[in-house]
Formats: C-alpha cells, structure tokens, sequence
C-alpha cells in the first residue's frame, strides 16, 4: 500500500466521523503494511549445478574464488563490484588489484568474511565441499562448472542474471557466438580435411578424451582428437599409441622449457608431427578456461590446426 492511498483513507475516516482512537489504531496498521509493501522481495536463482540461491537484491559486493567467473563478472562490466578474489585470477589485469583471499585449496576464511560479499562465486558441482563451508558463514554461494562451450555460454546468462545486468549477459553471449561462428564458416570456407590433433597436458603423456572441455575447444577449433572411443574425459596414454595414432598436430599445455620428457620418448621424434614442425605450444588458461575468454582460445588454436585461415581473415 502506497503512502498517498493511506493519506486518502485516513482522512475519509477522519470525515466520517470515526473516533479518533480507531483511526490511529488503523494508522498504525497501515503503516506496517506500508513498510512490508516497500520492503525488497527476495529473489531466487538457479545457479550451474541446479541449486537454488535466494537473494534480497543484486549483489553489491562479490568475491570470486574461480579464475573463469572472475573474468565473466569484469567482461560484463561488474569490475567495481568484485571486492575479493582468489590468488590464481589475474586476468584481466584490474583483477589482481582486488583483495586475495586464497584460491580452491587454501581459503582465507577470515578474510573472506571480513569483505562482507553478498555473493561468492565457486568453480565446483554441488558437492564441492568448499562451498559448502563459505554457506555455512551464511554466505550464499554460486557454484558452477561448465563442460562445454555452450554451458559456457548459458552460464555467463546466469551469472548475468543473478548480479543484475542480464542484457549485458546477452550481448556478451550473442558477439562470443557470433565470432565462434564466423570462425567455423571460415574454416569451412577453406575447404580442407580437419587435422588430427594430440593434446598434451604434461610429461607423462596425460590427454584429453570425448566430453572433455578441452576436447569440445578442439572441434570448435576443426580439428578432431585422436582418442576416440574410450569413456574417459582425461587419461594417461603410451607413446606407442601416439605413434600407431601419428597426429597432424601436437598440441602441448605445459610451457615450452617442460617438453624434456617428452622429448626423450622414444620415437617422439618419428612422430609426423614432430617432423613437419606441427608441435605448438598453447596457453593452457586461455584454451580450457571456461569464460568468456575461451574465444580467443578456439581461435588462437584454430590458427595452429588452419595456417590458411590467416589469408582469408
């Protein structure tokens, strides 16, 4: 009830000749339906995992404990609004002037209180124990985990929703999917066979398998993984099945002065790729963290499976 319509009733009583102890009795009843009626609602979200999280308003501070969910909140303008993040966000740059509390291991719970967040936001599934204790300070907590670049996008929509900037969401989604579909029509527009593509995680020949992140960045990017039919996101394979696969290309996440390992393999140096100069060294963050960033990963590793693509750019 607005304070105008209570003004009105009161003094149509008042003309009516009600008594003046009833009309102040019902002032005061209507003034408590005044404050209940002006009062916030709360609002409820639904988070990536499912989970529903009930807030009063937008949030107004937000701490960031996931290096991906960091760089969504400053893609879709929230940077003044993060007070907090975890020790491995440091892009984009303006995320490693805000306040550290820790990271997915090591959290700095005294800290994180201290910053008084309205919203925590966790890389993790509904059972990731870490959210589960920011909750328990009686912090709502926002937890996802995308595993593709299509969940990537429907979680940039809910972060966008529940932090109140929900069409900012929808024009950082529509230009990620228009560019990633730029990026296929071009490689389509070259008319070649896709490439097959090893992707190296480190030393011990560990990779990639079917419904991996990375493994969806790769078709993405036109290329297909040579290990197929097996049931396992990421697994550790032999060198010998390197070389009865003998990939187009080889792409490493560990940086360059890491490859010895590999390099003293025998029969590394066999390998097709090896030989045509095909091994490329790609930056792990930006090709499997699933933010608004992954775009430039697809297409930095599009570059390496598609040199042609330079000249129709």
């Amino acid at each position: 009830m607005m304070l105008q319509d209570i003004h009105m009733k009161i003094t149509t009583m008042v003309k009516k000749g009600f008594s003046l102890t009833l009309v102040l009795a019902l002032v005061a009843g209507f003034a408590g339906l005044a404050l209940t009626g002006c009062s916030p609602r709360s609002q409820t979200f639904t988070d990536g995992t499912g989970r529903t999280i009930e807030l009063k308003q937008a949030p107004e501070r937000i701490v960031s404990i996931s290096p991906a969910h960091t760089e969504t909140l400053f893609a879709l303008g929230l940077g003044d609004k993060v007070v907090g993040v975890s020790d491995w966000c440091y892009r984009p740059e303006e995320a490693l002037e805000k306040e550290k509390v820790g990271d997915a291991f090591t959290l700095n719970k005294e800290k994180l209180v201290a910053l008084k967040p309205d919203l925590v936001f966790v890389a993790g599934t509904a059972d990731t124990q870490q959210g589960k204790e920011i909750e328990d300070l009686g912090i709502p907590v926002y937890l996802s985990s995308p595993g593709s670049i299509d969940e990537v996008l429907e979680d940039i929509r809910r972060v966008a929703k529940i932090t109140g900037v929900k069409e900012q969401g929808e024009e950082l989604t529509t230009k990620m999917e228009q560019d990633l579909d730029s990026l296929s029509a071009s490689i389509e527009a070259l008319a070649t066979s896709k490439p097959t593509v090893l992707v190296v995680l480190d030393q011990e020949l560990w990779t990639v398998g079917p419904g991996s992140f990375m493994d969806d960045v790769l078709g993405r990017a036109g290329g297909v993984n040579i290990i197929k039919d097996v049931e396992m996101q990421y697994l550790q394979i032999s060198m010998e099945d390197v070389l009865a696969n003998d990939p187009d290309v080889i792409l490493v996440t560990i940086p360059e002065e890491s490859i010895a390992g590999l390099e003293a393999r025998p029969g590394w140096s066999d390998l097709t790729a090896v030989k045509e100069g095909k091994v490329y060294f790609v930056d792990g963050d930006l090709t499997s963290r699933p933010g608004p960033f992954i775009v430039d990963g697809v297409k930095e590793i599009a570059s390496y499976l598609h040199p042609g693509l330079k000249e129709i750019e």
